[in-house]
């Protein structure tokens, strides 16, 4: 189940309605932001729309402040879902200042995707890293936030609905034998589904904490809570306790750098996600501007693990004002199950207000249809150019070709890029001998000077196709063998050869004859 579009209008810094389509599929997205552009305005929206199928939001108080007093009241977030990309129907799901909470059959879809948590702030996780105490306690995190409206095994309330019970007994002025029997009982499912829960939160965690290669692992103490009558709820301790090279840790916050702090924090928020695994639902996992007090060095690690762990079951919505960042996920993930956007703050001419402009990212494809389609036959030219570069790039370094080295990677010629994937690759021999046609005339930056003649249009037609051919093939492309190839390097092998014997030939002669 995933989600096929995003409408927003007159939502905080959102004036007017704004779309976010994600195709029929629901693909992820990715979306760059300036500070001040709207990008936490998306975050606010989607995080409120999943909140209002447990409680109604503030709609009226989240209307964006500049609109007109003839559009008060029109404030609204509505989501198009769909079962999957085939399906013919879809749901659609509005929340407005007059409506301002889900129910009926929506609301039980929304509520547990809002479940699975995927809102959570990392970042409340880096703050623990600030007490200064030999073991974090994490207890008031977990129950009061990340498993509030978990479900488990033993009973069929939610965690946070067995702790709001037991908590509400020990506040009963009678503390009876069936008062202490039932907070006994609720602190039995309670201990238990709490056990349960971190087992796995410590394993994902460490299972995470491994693609950072930091030797790091974590542990969560949790003896139980036990119950001493009226108030008196003690050993409520959810520890987590760091070793490091297989050793303990104490006080971890003042030993680990910032990098591995990030990383602690960021496996164990991930891992809390994935304990909550709602089968069959829509499951969202927004990642907003995660990127906070996290270097380079974590950024890949990262990436692999939401492709590993998130991408085939989650729907993914991350956020970020990096556009290094922007361009890497870009460059990691591909097209086929992301979508890239950009937003940027634009001055309304009669008042000065700020709004955003949405700009999604267009293929270079699209773009060079868009020029030929408008006589831009140059341009045009430009943009298939340079996807053909960014393919070949792609296939290079995801099929870990050979290259000729350089110091510096744009001395890189791109006809040795292909000619890699000529020999290294089992690339077809037909699409091969089209784009050498093309990589002649269109491809070829110096014909550009005689672009403007009649015919060059259907030339740069067919290579439009022959591109588009290419990046359909790029997932069957791998890295292989040719015997043309070995016969070419055994050939080129024995010419040196040969050259290297005649020279030693000519070096014998010339001893024999300066020889006294």
């Amino acid at each position: 189940m995933r989600i096929t579009d995003i409408t927003i209008k007159n939502f905080r810094a959102f004036y007017g309605e704004h779309h976010f389509p994600l195709d029929k599929d629901g693909k992820n997205l990715m979306l760059f932001g300036e500070n001040g552009s709207g990008k936490s305005s998306f975050f606010t929206a989607l995080k409120t729309f999943f909140e209002a199928a447990k409680d109604s939001v503030p709609m009226t108080a989240l209307e964006n402040i500049f609109i007109p007093s003839s559009q008060k009241g029109t404030a609204a977030i509505k989501l198009s879902i769909k079962e999957n990309s085939n399906s013919s129907s879809k749901t659609e799901v509005e929340l407005t200042v007059s409506n301002n909470k889900i129910e009926g059959a929506e609301a039980i879809l929304i509520a547990t995707a809002n479940k699975v948590k995927g809102f959570f702030d990392y970042k409340s996780l880096l703050k623990t890293h600030l007490i200064d105490e030999e073991d974090v306690n994490l207890f008031d995190l977990f129950v009061q936030n990340i498993f509030v409206d978990q479900e488990t095994r033993f009973h069929s309330w939610t965690l946070g609905a067995l702790w709001e019970n037991i908590v509400y007994n020990t506040f009963k002025l009678k503390q009876g034998v069936h008062v202490r029997s039932e907070t006994e009982e609720y602190l039995e499912y309670f201990n238990n589904g709490i056990k349960e829960k971190l087992d796995a939160i410590i394993q994902d965690t460490n299972i995470f904490l491994n693609y950072f290669g930091y030797n790091i692992s974590i542990k969560l103490d949790f003896s139980g809570v036990t119950y001493h009558g009226r108030r008196d709820l003690k050993d409520k301790n959810i520890c987590l306790t760091v070793n490091f090279h297989e050793n303990h840790l104490p006080k971890h916050q003042h030993f680990l750098n910032e990098a591995r702090l990030s990383a602690l924090a960021i496996s164990l928020y991930l891992a809390t996600i994935k304990s909550n695994p709602a089968e069959g639902a829509l499951k969202v996992l927004v990642l907003d501007d995660l990127l906070i007090g996290l270097d380079m060095s974590n950024r890949l690690p990262l990436l692999n693990i939401i492709k590993d762990h998130f991408e085939e079951d989650y729907q993914i919505f991350m956020t970020t004002y990096d556009k290094i960042w922007y361009e890497l996920v870009q460059n990691f993930f591909g097209a086929s199950k992301w979508k890239y956007m950009e937003v940027y703050s634009k001055r309304l001419q009669d008042n000065g207000v700020e709004i955003p402009i949405l700009k999604q990212q267009v293929d270079y494809i699209e773009k060079a249809q868009y020029y030929l389609d408008q006589k831009d036959y140059k341009a045009a030219a430009v943009y298939i150019r340079t996807m053909f570069e960014k393919l070949i790039k792609e296939i290079c370094e995801k099929q870990h070709l050979l290259l000729e080295y350089k110091s510096k990677n744009k001395d890189v010629k791109s006809e040795k890029i292909w000619d890699s994937i000529v020999q290294q690759t089992n690339i077809n021999e037909h699409l091969v001998d089209k784009i050498r046609v093309h990589r002649g005339v269109v491809m070829n930056p110096f014909s550009h000077y005689d672009i403007e003649k009649p015919e060059y249009k259907k030339e740069l037609e067919d290579t439009i196709k022959a591109i588009k051919e290419l990046k359909s093939k790029i997932g069957s492309i791998k890295k292989t063998v040719k015997i043309s190839t070995l016969k070419n390097q055994i050939k080129h092998l024995e010419s040196k050869l040969e050259e290297k014997e005649n020279t030693i030939k000519s070096l014998r002669e010339n001893v024999k004859t300066t020889t006294p």
